[in-house]
């Protein structure tokens, strides 16, 4: 019912709508470049899910070229309906004939047969299990010769099982079939050999994994079972009478103890034979012997076992080397060439590999002789065939199956004088094969196995049968006739173009360079009834095989002026030379005129209309070995007879700095530019296109060419420059180049700058050394950094009460009593100290690193009770300004308070002028500028009662101390540096306090700045934002003349930067505080008795000088008796004269 209903389905498409979709889908393929034609397979489709086509083999009945000959194609399908009663799914082995039907195979009488002329059938006997024998695993056909030889079929059942009592044996069976596909005999050679321990023995033998016939009349049986799957393969003579033949049946030595392969080796997994070493040998693969595959050789004998004559060894572990096997003279020498496969073998991009080992006078190689691999995952090499001569060269061609490439593949590869070709000549697709699917589905796994070597449709060429047996389908692919085809061309003004000369002879007016050649062709008569063709035939120049991205020749001047040119012609296939004659012209401004200007000329047929049938017509192919010509035009040279161009160039170079020790060239980078002069003499024949080339690093950049100078040069790229040197540079000429460079962009790891420079030319380069120098020139990096700072204010004051400040970490931010949280502006005055790097160059400073100590606060001892007491309090990060860069410094010494920017002062305070601000002593907490309520206190675990009780005592009666109201001084304390006075010192001895950190007077942090990319000439900032913290030099420094803070700073270059560091910095920047309270009030502990005695003392004394005064008459009044002081005084008259005498009687008093 299933087999009816299937061939009913196959049917419903008549054969003339058949064909018209055929022509349809024929319009848009394209034709192939090889002569299988793949645009007219016939399919032959078996029952679906019967694995048919999993073997395919041609056959021919009758002898090869005798009148009466039948060809057609065996298929085996290993899961299908035997025509043996009582059986299911034993297999089967399908005859199909050459027609273009899909469903038309016939099954061929193989299991039941009661004798040799009986059609009747018996069933399998209870000695035997027939049900998924697989029979149709292997099918193989050898041709009837003249002489009576060949002519066999053998198709197998490697499954097949026979029962002794309880037990099955898995033994395997052939069927040996005559010329006309008759049963002829049985063959089991593991039958009647011990099967006591199963599989040890020849339990699980497997006979007909592989099979071969060769051509001295003798069967080649794999079995890969016996002995634990040693494997064993089996010979015998088939052909011959009967009676005459030898009926051994020769094996190889697969014992335990002297088999030469060990267990699981699969020995007999595929076969073949041939007369590898002069005389017939059989070869058979074990592609899991030593992990990686091997295949023996053994010769032919007549004792058993027959012994091994060479063992080849795969290449990669689990390969499976040695699964299929094929023998094919591949070189025509007459001698077979061995064929190894290794579907698994793979690598990154390859899966599968085809190993051919050629023979060299009766010797195979130990190693592989070419190696062809397949497409990832495809198992290429699945399949392999010897299908023949197909291009009629006297040499065998090879087909190779990859059945998991897409759908499937099949590669073409033909044979040739020097052996197989490493490139394809065909590859057949299954998603790109003509003709349609009655099923409606794609074919796949293509390729599964493969048959040749038969011709199938009579035209002398050899057909291809493929199967796809997850398709249960065969695909016949017929050879189209190759004609032979002879070109040449006559080229003779394709010598010497001068391109300084416009025309040629086919077109004297033209301003451009032309020339004229002759291409040629001749085809010999293929048959009697064509007696002409039409070719097209096409001229390309210098853009094939990407030779060239463009050309210097183009044909067609008047039009679209391309270097393709290409036309039709009708040929007499007759042997007669027939020209076409061509012009082209050189394109203008071309300098290439060395190399020659390559042609291609290719043929190809004008296809006819294709055939509805490939049984009806094949259209001809040109033989493409033969179809194109490769030729070339030379130029005009100034290159002597010979018109070889032979020149010497020679370079030499230098910089424009002059050498140092050691012969080195030393370059001060700077602004400035590096010069590199360069000359190039030509000491031989004309140098055409000569060019200069400098290679030289990404920061160095091409600037410009110094003139003057007979060069061209230009910046091909961001490392290379570029020169024309002419064209032709003339022999006996030099040519000299300056070109300048900047430097300035080379990385601070570049320790020198080195510059390759070389010539080149198309003319062949002769002489002793390559024209090539390498010049190195060290870069030297210096910079001149000057480091300047200051204070902002230089001056400032402090005043006010104390209070302890030291909380501990993470404590909140303290709060001063009634006015609210502590802010910056509390803690006193601020201070910037500013640094500023100049860097004077020459080079650039690509990193800076400052490094800055700053007087953080005044040493803290937590045994004796001293408390850390800040003293320039750090209010921010420091910054890096005008310049890029950033600082760094712990994060614990930056507003560890988080003080508030800004401040929470007291009104009455803020009203009063700032000299005159003062808090009042009986304040309960004193407001101060710098005041904090939390404390952090020291103690050890041993005395930490005792201990904190005393310090908090002493603490108390140092702040009773320091609360006292303090005088303040209204004119404040102005220090001269440099004459060492202070106003109001009166010439006494000042005290002076100096916190700096290099005299370890102070607790200092440690701030890092990093300054980038500081070119010459160019400078940077660094602030550093701080609060004079007032609390601590008021406890600390109350009656000193002032307190001198300095922070040190310096710079330098990292050394990895490659940098010189002319000058090395260090700066102290200093900030003067000032006390504004100097005199104290009296002090209260000094007793009344002591201040009253002081008074009457002072006022005693103070009588005493005046008793004493007195008694020297010092109170005394003395009145003079000089006349002058005596009299009256008298206005003078204004008349009178001024001198005039004085009268007696007249006094003054």
């Amino acid at each position: 019912m299933e087999e009816s209903s299937y061939r009913s389905t196959l049917s419903s498409l008549s054969m003339g709508r058949r064909l018209q979709i055929w022509l349809i889908l024929q319009i848009v393929i394209p034709t192939l470049c090889f002569n299988l034609e793949q645009r007219l397979p016939i399919v032959k489709y078996g029952h679906p899910k019967s694995n048919f086509g999993y073997s395919v083999a041609t056959h021919t009945i009758g002898e090869v070229n005798g009148p009466n000959k039948t060809n057609c194609v065996l298929v085996g399908a290993p899961l299908d309906q035997n025509r043996q009663p009582n059986t299911s799914h034993s297999g089967a082995l399908w005859r199909c004939p050459m027609t273009q039907s899909f469903s038309d195979c016939e099954q061929v009488i193989t299991d039941g047969r009661r004798s040799f002329d009986s059609e009747i059938l018996s069933p399998p006997g209870n000695d035997e299990i027939k049900e998924d024998q697989w029979m149709g695993v292997t099918v193989r056909s050898s041709p009837l010769q003249a002489n009576g030889s060949g002519g066999k079929v053998v198709v197998c059942a490697h499954r097949y099982m026979y029962i002794v009592r309880e037990n099955r044996y898995g033994q395997g069976l052939c069927y040996l079939l005559t010329n006309d596909l008759q049963f002829e005999e049985v063959h089991e050679p593991c039958k009647g050999r011990p099967v006591q321990r199963q599989h040890e023995d020849y339990g699980l033998c497997q006979a007909g994994t592989s099979a071969a016939l060769l051509d001295d009349d003798t069967m080649v049986l794999g079995s890969p079972g016996p002995y634990t799957w040693r494997g064993s393969i089996w010979v015998t003579q088939v052909g011959g009478e009967y009676l005459q033949r030898d009926k051994t049946t020769y094996y190889n030595d697969h014992s335990d103890t002297t088999s030469k392969v060990e267990k699981y080796s699969y020995l007999g997994m595929s076969v073949t034979g041939g007369r590898f070493f002069g005389q017939m040998s059989y070869a058979a693969g074990a592609p899991r012997s030593q992990g990686h595959g091997q295949v023996l050789i053994f010769d032919k004998s007549t004792n058993n076992p027959i012994p091994v004559h060479l063992t080849l060894d795969g290449e990669q572990f689990g390969s499976s080397f040695g699964y299929e096997l094929a023998t094919a003279d591949v070189n025509g020498d007459h001698r077979p060439d061995l064929i190894v496969a290794a579907p698994l073998y793979f690598t990154k991009s390859e899966g599968g590999a085809v190993y051919v080992y050629q023979n060299d006078r009766d010797t195979l190689p130990l190693k592989y002789t070419l190696k062809l691999t397949g497409a990832l995952e495809s198992r290429f090499g699945l399949a392999l065939a010897n299908i023949g001569d197909l291009n009629k060269d006297n040499c065998e061609d090879l087909a190779v199956g990859a059945p998991y490439e897409g759908n499937g593949v099949v590669y073409i590869y033909l044979g040739s004088s020097q052996g197989l070709n490493a490139k394809p000549a065909q590859k057949i697709q299954a998603s790109e094969l003509g003709g349609i699917r009655p099923t409606g589905q794609p074919i796949r796994t293509f390729g599964i196995s493969i048959s040749g070597n038969t011709d199938l449709d009579d035209n002398s060429y050899p057909d291809v049968v493929i199967g796809a047996f997850n398709s249960s389908a065969a695909v016949i692919l017929l050879a189209r006739p190759i004609i032979s085809i002879q070109t040449n061309v006559i080229r003779d003004q394709l010598r010497n173009m001068d391109p300084n000369k416009p025309g040629c002879l086919a077109d004297p007016a033209s301003n451009l360079t032309c020339f004229t050649f002759e291409a040629c062709c001749s085809i010999d008569p293929y048959d009697e009834k064509s007696k002409e063709l039409r070719l097209s035939y096409s001229v390309e120049t210098e853009t094939f095989d990407h030779l060239k991205k463009f050309s210097r020749v183009f044909f067609d001047r008047d039009n679209k002026r391309s270097n393709v040119l290409s036309r039709n012609v009708t040929v007499q296939t007759d042997g007669r030379m027939h020209c076409q004659s061509i012009t082209g012209y050189i394109k203008a401004n071309t300098r290439d005129i060395q190399t020659p200007v390559r042609f291609r000329l290719k043929y190809s047929l004008v296809e006819p209309p294709l055939a509805s049938s490939a049984l009806v017509r094949l259209n001809p192919i040109l033989d493409q070995t033969q179809a194109h010509i490769d030729f070339e035009g030379t130029f005009q040279k100034d290159c002597g007879d010979d018109d070889l161009c032979e020149s010497n160039l020679v370079i030499r170079a230098e910089p424009n700095i002059t050498q140092s020790s050691g012969n080195d060239y030393t370059l001060i980078l700077d602004e400035t530019e590096l010069e590199v002069r360069i000359n190039v003499s030509n000491l031989a024949d004309s140098a055409y296109e000569a060019q200069l080339f400098i290679v030289h690093q990404a920061g160095v950049s091409y600037v410009a060419t110094k003139k003057p100078t007979n060069a061209t040069c230009n910046s091909y790229n961001t490392t290379l420059v570029a020169c024309s040197l002419g064209n032709p540079m003339l022999r006996g000429t030099t040519t000299f180049v300056t070109i300048r460079f900047q430097p300035k962009g080379l990385e601070p790891s570049e320790k020198s700058m080195l510059f390759h420079i070389f010539a080149n030319t198309t003319s062949k380069l002769v002489g002793r050394e390559r024209p090539e120098r390498d010049l190195l020139v060290h870069v030297v990096r210096r910079a001149k950094l000057n480091l300047r700072g200051w204070a902002i204010p230089e001056q400032s004051f402090y005043s006010g009460s104390f209070v302890a400040a030291s909380p501990a970490a993470g404590t909140a931010v303290s709060e001063i009593e009634g006015h609210g949280p502590m802010g910056m502006d509390d803690v006193g005055s601020q201070v910037h100290h500013m640094y500023t790097i100049f860097n004077e160059g020459p080079s650039t400073a690509p990193k800076v690193q400052m490094v800055i100590h700053w007087p953080y606060s005044l040493y803290s001892d937590p045994q004796s009770g001293r408390q850390l007491q800040y003293l320039l309090y750090l209010e921010q990060i420091p910054t890096v300004e005008v310049s890029q860069g950033e600082c760094h410094v712990a994060k614990e010494y930056v507003n560890p308070l988080n003080l508030a920017s800004g401040s929470r002062e007291n009104p009455a305070y803020l009203s009063a002028p700032a000299q005159m601000r003062m808090f009042p002593s009986q304040s309960r907490h004193p407001f101060n500028k710098s005041m904090i309520h939390s404390q952090r206190s020291y103690f050890s675990s041993s005395h930490r009662e005792d201990h904190t009780e005393d310090h908090s005592q002493a603490s108390r009666n140092r702040v009773r101390r320091n609360f006292l109201e303090r005088v303040t001084r209204l004119e404040r304390l102005m220090y001269d540096p440099e004459s060492g006075n202070a106003a109001g010192s009166g010439g006494k001895k000042q005290d002076i306090v100096e916190l700096d950190c290099n005299k370890g007077t102070t607790n200092c942090v440690r701030i890092e700045c990093d300054i980038l990319n500081m070119p010459a000439l160019s400078e940077a900032q660094v602030v550093v934002k701080a609060r004079l913290w007032n609390s601590t030099l008021v406890s600390e420094y109350p009656r000193v003349e002032r307190v001198r803070i300095f922070s040190t700073a310096t710079a330098q270059i990292p050394e990895d930067y490659g940098v010189e560091v002319m000058e090395h910095n260090n700066i102290e920047v200093e900030t003067r505080a000032y006390p504004e309270l100097r005199n104290q009030q009296r002090d209260p502990s000094i007793p009344w008795l002591i201040i009253i005695l002081g008074i009457v003392g002072g006022l005693l004394l103070l009588a005493l000088f005046t008793y004493v005064l007195w008694k020297c008459g010092f109170f005394k009044r003395i009145r003079p008796t000089d006349p002058t002081l005596s009299g009256n005084l008298e206005k003078m008259n204004e008349e009178k004269p001024f001198l005039g005498p004085a009268k007696n009687s007249h006094n003054v008093f």
